[in-house]
């Protein structure tokens, strides 16, 4: 595999991942819709406030798990870069700036739902709260 070939895989998986990710920001915000509709009109009904809930887990699960896919295809890049150099084959200086700045190396790199950058994980607390608040916190 060349580096050119290592570069078209990353896009080709780039573009899906950012597919997925507008229809799980659009799934994100109809939970947020839910949530609000459920916390003002259905406050009493418990098996919807469930249900709202449900949901916006589940959303929220997905787009972890989007989030996840995209740090293991960058990580998956620089690792399939690290082992072309490592063969031998001398590979560009922004190819050997991308491994250095991922920190990849010969070894593969692991899938992990917890995501390792602190943003996305006050991101998803963030919207783990626009979710919940309003349909299980205090009504006016």
């Amino acid at each position: 595999m060349t580096e050119l070939d290592i570069f078209m895989l990353q896009a080709q998986s780039t573009q899906g991942t950012g597919a997925y990710q507008i229809a799980m920001a659009f799934t994100i915000w109809v939970a947020f819709r839910v949530a609000v509709v459920t916390g003002e009109k259905h406050s009493e009904n418990m098996l919807a406030k469930l249900a709202a809930t449900v949901f916006g887990l589940g959303a929220l699960f997905y787009l972890n798990m989007t989030y996840a896919f995209y740090s293991f295809n960058m990580a998956g890049t620089a690792h399939r870069l690290a082992e072309l150099q490592a063969s031998g084959t001398e590979i560009s200086a922004m190819a050997a700036n991308y491994v250095a700045n991922l920190g990849g190396t010969t070894t593969p790199p692991s899938f992990s739902l917890v995501p390792a950058d602190p943003i996305m994980i006050a991101f998803e607390a963030s919207v783990l709260l626009l979710i919940l608040v309003p349909i299980w916190g205090a009504k006016k």
